[in-house]
């Protein structure tokens, strides 16, 4: 029960960070991100993080209660 918790708060904590640094609709960048502006980052980067870090607790738990059943 303390992991899912762990992991329910990780993920909320996470998609704050979302959508604190996503970009807003009016494109402050002028639609490009150079390497020397302060642009934010973009939604699918954080997004992709996100989809991630699902998938490796997913792996990260089945390959733990697979291990737990064998031993």
């Amino acid at each position: 029960m303390r992991l899912k918790i762990f992991f329910s708060t990780l993920l909320l904590l996470l998609t704050n960070v979302a959508l604190i640094y996503a970009q807003d609709p009016g494109e402050p960048c002028s639609g490009n991100d150079p390497d020397n502006a302060n642009c934010p980052i973009d939604n699918w980067v954080v997004l992709l993080a996100l989809v991630s870090i699902v998938i490796a607790v997913r792996y990260l738990n089945n390959k733990r209660k697979t291990a737990a059943v064998t031993s």
